[in-house]
């Protein structure tokens, strides 16, 4: 008796294993992406900074957009930096020039990134400004406190230099 309750079980299990199996989809292949854009913090009455502690990143966005980066160094206890940050980078003119123009990055020169760039750039004091091509090469540099006047004088030379 206990042989003919097996044999429906092993009729079952027969006919599963021999059944045609369909094969199993292959996923399709993730295509191929591009590197992520680095955040920007946006605001309205100021430069929209790209959000990155390193250089890397922008430079690959810059070759990406074919744009220049209009690099600035500052630290805490820089008082003329702050001057810069609270009333010059906060004039329309300016950052409506900056913004259109260039990707816009911030290096915290007492940030470990921050220091490692300012070596590789030699910068030795602070405020300074650069404006690079998306290779990384200096096409202008400005020590000190750079107000509208400056900024579009070096930014009009470093979009020449690109042939822009």
């Amino acid at each position: 008796m206990k042989h003919l309750l097996i044999l429906p079980f092993i009729l079952i299990v027969f006919a599963c294993s021999t059944a045609k199996k369909s094969p199993t989809p292959v996923p399709a292949p993730k295509p191929a992406t591009k590197p992520a854009d680095i955040p920007v913090s946006s605001n309205i009455q100021n430069i929209n900074w790209l959000d990155s502690e390193r250089l890397m990143p922008v430079l690959e966005m810059a070759q990406r957009e074919k744009k220049p980066v209009f690099v600035v160094f500052y630290a805490s206890w820089c008082a003329p930096c702050k001057v810069m940050e609270e009333e010059i980078f906060t004039q329309p003119e300016v950052y409506r020039y900056l913004n259109t123009n260039f990707l816009n990055f911030h290096s915290n020169y007492d940030a470990p990134a921050g220091k490692t760039i300012a070596e590789i750039f030699e910068v030795a004091s602070l405020p300074t400004v650069l404006f690079i091509d998306p290779q990384g090469v200096v096409l202008e540099r400005y020590t000190g406190m750079a107000g509208l006047t400056t900024l579009k004088s070096l930014g009009g030379s470093a979009l020449k230099k690109m042939g822009k």
